[in-house]
Formats: C-alpha cells, structure tokens, sequence
C-alpha cells in the first residue's frame, strides 16, 4: 500500500501557487531518495540556468535602453535635447530637440548658453542664468554688446502673473565721443531685485572665462573682419591681433585679465566700476563722468501692454521699438480674419508708416525723430539671450553697444569697451530693442521672443508673431521665415527681404529666439539654427 502523502508548507509564496502549499511523496526507499536527489539537481541545475538567462536579457534590455535614451537626448551639434548625461536624473520619456522638463536659455554663444545653464543647476533663477549669460555675452561677443554699453529687459514672474520692464539706457552724456557704461548698473539692479545666487557666484564665471580665455567663434570673427580697419587701428588690438598685427581667425584664443580683475573687484564693491574707469578718461571727462554714472536714475518699469484677441503681449516702453512692433501688430488685429489686404500687407503698411514718419507708433504715443543718423543708429548692433523655466518664469535681454565694437575705445586700465552711444536717452528710440512676452491664455502658456538684425528686429519679431497667433503656423515654419513680404500668392511666405527702408544698415539676416513655458515644461528655438544656441535640462 503507498504511504500516504505528506504535505508541507511552502518557506516562500510561489508564483503561480494559490494555496503556499507544495505535494511530496513520503522517501519508499534508498534507491528512490537517490534518483529524487538527482532529479533535483537536475531540476535546480534548470531553474538557475533559465534565472541567469532571463537576468542576462533583462541586464541587456536596460543597457540599451539607457544607452539609446543618452543618444536620443544629445540632439544635433552644438543643440542638446531634453536631458544631457551628466545633468539630473532623466525622466521616464525624452522629448524632441529643445524641450525640457525644468529650465532651457538660448543665446546666440554656447559658450555663454552653458554659462546661463550652470547658473540655472547651481540653483538660481532665470534672472540669475539671464546675468550670467549676459556678462559672458560681453565677453566673448564684444562687437555687440558688454559692461560699456546698454540693454532693454522684460522679466516674467509666474507667481504673481506681472511682467516687469528695465531700461537700462543712460539719462545723461559725459562725452561727445563715447557713452555711458549702463549695463553693469542695470543688471546688479535686476539681480537685487529678483535674482537668488550671490552676486560674487554670477561674476566669477565670466572673470574665470575672461581670465582663461575663450575661442573666436563664427560671429566674432566675422564682426573683425568686417572692421578689420577700426580694429587695427584702437586698443582692440591688443585683444584680437596675433604677434605679427594681424586679426586672430576662428578658434583662436583670447585672453582678457583685465576685465577679469574688473569683474572680481565689482563682485565685492558697487562702485569698483567707476573707480576703474574713470582714470582712463581724459581729466576733463572724468567729472562728469561720475557725475553721470551716479545719477542714472535707473528702475523696474510697467511694461507696454497690449491686447491682441485672447494674448497679452508685454513690450518694453519707450526709448525702446516696442511701440513700433505693437503699432504694426494692433493694425493686423484689427481687421476680421480673411479681410482684404492680406496681413502681411497690413503690417507692412504699418511699419513703412513708422519708418518713414520717424515715430515711435500709437500705443507709445511718441513723436520724436528716430536717430538714424550716423554716429546714432545707422547700423545698430546687439545681442539677445532668452530663459525660462517650467514654472512660467521668462527673461528676455537685448544688449548693445550701438555699432559694431561701438566707439572702439578699449579702457587702457579696466579692460571695458564703451558704446558710441553719446547721447542720453529720450524719447528716441533704440530700434534694436524690442524683447516681448507673450501671455497666451487659452492655452495657457507664456511665451518670450527676441530677435537679432538692428533695425530689422522689429520687422522679424512682428512675422514670426503674426505667423504663430494669426495665421496659426506651427513654430518652425512660423520662426523661419521672419521676413514680412507680401508673395504673388497674396500670402506670407519665405524670400528676400522686403524692399522696406529701415532708415539704416541692420546686423544681417534677423535671427528670432524663443522660449515657450507650458504645461511644466519648456521649449527652446531659434532661427535659422545657426544663429543661436539653447541649452538646459
């Protein structure tokens, strides 16, 4: 008679089991325990080969998955995507090329893009990375912009929903050769107010780039060889000629110890910047130079706000081109969609109106001359730079030194490169500055756009606007052809440049940047590519 079977309880749940328990046979005998020895070690032998197998694939799977989600966010050369090794932990899902999950800033140097993305990982704001960015921009970008010269901001707070405006242009002049150095002021004025990062951790950065050296790239070995005259001439040269006199070309490194050693002394006193300055002006200068440099009279404005259907745009106020690019997109807005001229001719209409009239446009009121005259604003030349976060803050920053190198007077002892811009600010206007925000309500996003070209910015700004809200473009194609032209076809399209006088030179093919804050997270573009990076995480 068989013995009857013994029932154990398992040690462990087994899979697929419903009951934890297990069957076996009572031992009949010493040959029957042997071969249910060896079975068992057969049947172990498997189940550990067929665990190893299964853990060997799993182990592949994951390593090709890590490995083709690393590629997949490296983007293009010089554009990385969504998450970059190195940075923090990746998500669950990668995004296409320029969109990221917490923070991205574009600039025209990816030098100075790296730059602003560091300041963003150290844990500061975009008004922090924005800083950072510009100071570098300085740098290594110096035909464009600097400590020397001016720039026009709009700051974006998602907390509050405001929008806030800095004009940081001088009030007065000290000198009929060169201007007043605003830029340094303006953005310790913009960090205390908003930033979050020490201002001697924003400053150290750039003095370390500038101490270093950085390489020529693309844009400023262009600038040199189209002043390449100017340059030889003044204490340019000192920076950006070779031991036998001739320009430095594309890769070559540049060194500035002296704007380094500037940088550090600001980083601890305010007003290291006019002590450093001032003994390289003539005596005569020097007077009302601090004269002028304490009475800037420098502060956070409303911005010009404009309703266009269900957006807000938020310009900067005069003396900058935010009234002329709001003329030109009121007038489009005002006729019913469909409605006789096209569009484009509208707004075509509208700014040779404002060009021509040399006015400021109708939302800002002004009726000044703009000064296109040579030595003010004959071919004005700048530098944009946007961030944003996922929170919905932005920062939009349009910097310049006027001209190309503007007055090419190089301080022998501070290293800074002032403006050509001699004259104090009124209601002129700088036709180069014109950074807007974009509140889009219905799909609840916040957008910040800035455009290159000098006196072209406008033109651009107003394309790519009128092509994304009003004709409903998708944002490459509605980025890519800023140009406003009215086509055979009666529509907006891709070309030349319009026969439309700008009263003066521009900086080239516009280059428009943007960056987009929506539903927690962020996207940067800019186009044609070339003209811009973006970086973040």
């Amino acid at each position: 008679m068989a013995p009857a079977p013994a029932r154990y309880q398992a040690r462990y749940q087994p899979l697929g089991d419903s009951d934890g328990e297990v069957t076996l046979r009572a031992p009949p005998g010493r040959s029957s325990v042997q071969l249910l020895l060896r079975r068992h070690r057969r049947e172990t032998c498997a189940r550990l080969s067929s665990a190893l197998l299964l853990l060997a694939l799993a182990v592949g799977l994951a390593l090709h998955q890590l490995t083709c989600g690393r590629s997949g966010r490296r983007g293009g050369a010089g554009q990385p995507g969504a998450q970059e090794t190195g940075d923090l932990p990746a998500a669950a899902h990668v995004h296409a090329r320029g969109t990221y999950h917490h923070a991205a800033l574009v600039s025209g140097s990816e030098t100075c893009s790296r730059l602003g993305k560091e300041a963003l990982l150290a844990g500061g704001n975009v008004v922090d990375a924005g800083v950072a960015a510009a100071l570098c921009l300085g740098l290594v970008h110096p035909h464009a912009g600097g400590l020397g010269g001016v720039f026009t901001a709009l700051l974006h707070n998602a907390s509050s929903g405001s929008t806030v405006a800095l004009n940081a242009v001088p009030r007065r002049s000290f000198s009929p050769r060169y201007g007043l150095p605003v830029a340094l002021p303006g953005l310790r004025l913009l960090h205390r107010a908003h930033g979050h990062l020490a201002w001697p951790h924003l400053l150290e950065g750039p003095a370390a780039l500038a101490q270093r050296g950085f390489h020529v790239d693309r844009v400023l070995a262009a600038a040199l060889r189209q002043n390449v005259g100017a340059v030889k001439a003044s204490g340019l040269c000192s920076l950006f000629c070779d031991g036998a006199g001739e320009l430095k070309g594309p890769g070559a490194l540049v060194t500035h110890p002296r704007l380094a050693a500037l940088l550090r002394a600001v980083a601890s006193q305010d007003d290291a910047l006019a002590q450093a300055l001032a003994p390289d002006l003539p005596p005569a200068e020097r007077g009302p130079f601090l004269q002028a440099l304490g009475d800037l009279g420098l502060e956070l404005q409303s911005p010009l706000a404009v309703r266009l259907g269900d957006t807000w745009l938020y310009g900067a106020p005069a003396p900058t081109a935010g009234g002329l690019l709001a003329s030109i997109l009121q007038e489009v807005w005002a006729a019913q969609p469909g409605a006789a001229p096209h569009p484009c001719q509208r707004a075509l209409s509208a700014a040779q109106r404002g060009y021509a009239q040399g006015r400021e446009g109708t939302v800002a009121g002004g009726s000044s001359p703009w000064p296109l005259g040579p030595g003010r604003a004959a071919s004005p030349v700048g530098s944009q730079l946007a961030v944003a976060d996922s929170q919905g803050n932005l920062l939009l920053l349009s910097a310049s030194l006027n001209s190309s190198f503007g007055s090419g007077f190089l301080a022998p002892t501070s290293g800074i490169l002032l403006s050509d811009l001699t004259a104090p600010a009124g209601p002129d206007l700088l036709s180069w500055a014109c950074p807007v925000v974009l509140s889009l309500e219905a799909e609840g996003a916040v957008v910040g756009l800035g455009a290159t070209g000098g006196n072209a910015a406008p033109l651009a700004l107003a394309q790519a606007i009128i092509n994304q809200l009003y004709l409903g473009q998708a944002l490459p194609e509605a980025l890519e052809s800023p140009w406003l032209q009215l086509s055979g076809e009666g529509s907006c399209g891709p070309g030349a440049p319009s026969n439309l006088s700008t009263g003066g030179g521009s900086q080239g093919v516009p280059g428009v940047l943007q960056v987009t804050a929506q539903g927690e997270h962020v996207r940067a573009f800019a186009a044609p590519s070339a003209c811009c990076n973006h970086q973040g995480f």
